[in-house]
């Protein structure tokens, strides 16, 4: 077993929950170790970091998991809207209705993970370190961590 990528599939699992998104001073750059800070950047970090700002790219993380936040809810919420359909459904009509619904639903959600995968592609491309990259987002895995079955 890989000790690294379970604990890193950990950490990216509770940051894309937002379970980091409520703790002091989200969204700032807190201490003085700058270290990880490559050395042109320090200055202008430094400015933001005093001023109460971040860097862009930590913006542009925080915005990714919001989005993300958003997208698995608007999934989730069309699963179950289409499961209590289907179990409440008696007619071929209404059964093809919902299978429709699903569908759209589901190819918004892939399309908008494709979308995030682009915008995650750009923002890795920001980050100062490779440490700090995010993964891009799998379709199979998504849906099998919200226990949708496609």
């Amino acid at each position: 077993m890989d000790w690294g990528k379970l604990i890193e599939n950990k950490i990216r699992e509770a940051q894309d929950a937002g379970e980091f998104d409520r703790l002091p001073k989200t969204g700032q750059i807190t201490g003085d170790d700058e270290s990880s800070v490559p050395e042109d950047m320090r200055l202008a970090v430094h400015m933001l970091k005093s001023q109460g700002f971040a860097p862009d790219w930590i913006e542009q993380d925080k915005a990714l998991r919001q989005l993300l936040t958003e997208v698995r809810h608007n999934v989730v919420r069309s699963w179950l809207w289409y499961r209590a359909r289907m179990e409440q459904t008696t007619t071929a009509a209404d059964r093809i209705a919902a299978e429709d619904d699903w569908k759209r639903a589901r190819e918004r959600f892939e399309k908008a993970i494709a979308q995030l995968n682009k915008d995650v592609f750009n923002h890795n491309l920001r980050v100062p370190s490779i440490q700090l990259q995010r993964l891009p987002l799998r379709l199979s895995e998504e849906y099998h961590s919200l226990g949708i079955r496609v």
